[in-house]
């Protein structure tokens, strides 16, 4: 009992490091409107064909995901809710360790002056509030988990037609997406539709 409530101290500073690891990996938006940026859409009025390089007159253009998810400010609020909301659970679960981490040291003082039957006392709820811990940590990780994949679930339903309404409204048979990994190495600068497309979506969701 006594080598468990010891390593305590540990578990409690290591836990500062999990939840600062939780909080930075959270998957982010920007992630998440990359993951549904290539959507190829059929307008009802489709423009000509991009310039130079066969199109089979398909009309193409392509959007800096990154900097969507940057400007886009129903999002940044989203993020800003979800990030609020993690720091509050992440400053109650500090309040109650930095408490519990004070009454261990002043146990580990004390337990040599203590009779057998107080230190038991003491030890037993002392474990029982370090498992407390523990719970309460995964609690807040779970909620994480949920909270970000609700977000990511709105973000899709919503990203998903938007896409599709603005290829429409700008006539483009494709919308594709500029980003590490994407496939897209080059774009000319006469087909980024990243400021409209930011546009598009402030005026649509103004909040």
């Amino acid at each position: 009992m006594m080598k468990q409530l010891f390593k305590a101290l540990l578990f409690v500073a290591a836990f500062g490091l999990t939840a600062w690891a939780v909080l930075e990996g959270t998957r982010t938006c920007s992630e998440t409107t990359a993951e549904h940026t290539h959507l190829p859409v059929q307008p009802t009025e489709a423009r000509g064909s991009v310039e130079g390089g066969p199109t089979n007159g398909l009309s193409l253009a392509y959007i800096r995901s990154e900097e969507v998810a940057r400007d886009f400010r129903w999002m940044a609020l989203q993020k800003d809710a979800l990030k609020a909301r993690l720091q509050k659970a992440e400053k109650e679960w500090e309040g109650e360790a930095s408490r519990f981490q004070k009454d261990l040291q002043d146990f580990q003082r004390k337990a040599a002056g203590m009779g057998e039957s107080q230190r038991q006392m003491t030890e037993q709820s002392l474990a029982r509030r370090e498992q407390n811990l523990v719970q309460m940590r995964e609690a807040m990780v779970a909620e994480l988990a949920k909270a970000e994949e609700a977000l990511a679930t709105r973000l899709r339903s919503l990203m998903d037609g938007e896409f599709k309404a603005f290829a429409q409204k700008e006539g483009l048979d494709y919308l594709w997406a500029q980003q590490p990994g994407s496939g897209l190495l080059y774009g000319d600068s006469a087909r980024d539709r990243t400021r409209s497309f930011v546009e598009f979506l402030n005026e649509r969701h103004p909040r």
